[in-house]
């Protein structure tokens, strides 16, 4: 039986080159907001630390981590998506991080007013909490029998486990969530949101 499988939901994962060093540097200026910003912003963390957003003109660090992923945002946006795109003016609308220490969690949400977010992993130990992302839809989701087999055409939920230097780029409109962080070590995630 031949299977059309329609509007399919990408996630574009990459691990960028030298990432060790690059983390390093961005977990000091990550630790180092907190420290001017103790008490952070309240989004979607449960417990955890949202930072303000990264000042992306004047941290030389920040450019150079923006340096590291962007010769692939046209790969993603013209040849994968379709899109017809200036280069030119593909931007990254604000950027953050959080700080996920143990038992703390990010609730289910989604980027409205961009066209792609992603998450960037900084520090991700073992059992510091896979990201979840839900089918987009709904109806789909709101009645079914009881799932039997698990797959890419059932599945409701699709986790994907968290590894330092990964970078995730998805569609805004994406909904996901982020489980408890159940290790010893804080969990350090960047997130950006992109339109052209």
């Amino acid at each position: 039986m031949k299977i059309h499988k329609l509007f399919p939901v990408p996630v574009f994962e990459k691990k960028l080159d030298n990432y060790k060093e690059l983390n390093k540097e961005l977990e000091k200026y990550i630790y180092d907001l907190k420290k001017k910003d103790p008490q952070g912003q309240k989004r979607s963390n449960a417990g955890g630390w949202h930072s303000p957003f990264f000042n992306m003109k004047d941290s030389d660090l920040v450019k150079k981590f923006i340096t590291s992923f962007t010769k692939y945002l046209p790969e993603i946006m013209s040849e994968h998506m379709g899109w017809q795109i200036n280069k030119e003016r593909i931007t990254i609308l604000d950027m953050w991080s959080v700080i996920n220490s143990k038992n703390t969690f990010n609730v289910q949400h989604s980027h409205p007013n961009s066209l792609l977010s992603a998450a960037y992993y900084v520090k991700a130990k073992e059992n510091s909490g896979q990201i979840k992302f839900f089918d987009p839809k709904e109806m789909k989701v709101m009645y079914h029998p009881p799932i039997k087999n698990y797959n890419e055409i059932s599945a409701e939920i699709i986790k994907i486990q968290p590894e330092e230097g990964k970078l995730l780029i998805f569609p805004s409109y994406l909904n996901h969530a982020v489980e408890e962080n159940l290790s010893d070590d804080d969990r350090i995630v960047i997130s950006f949101n992109l339109v052209c």
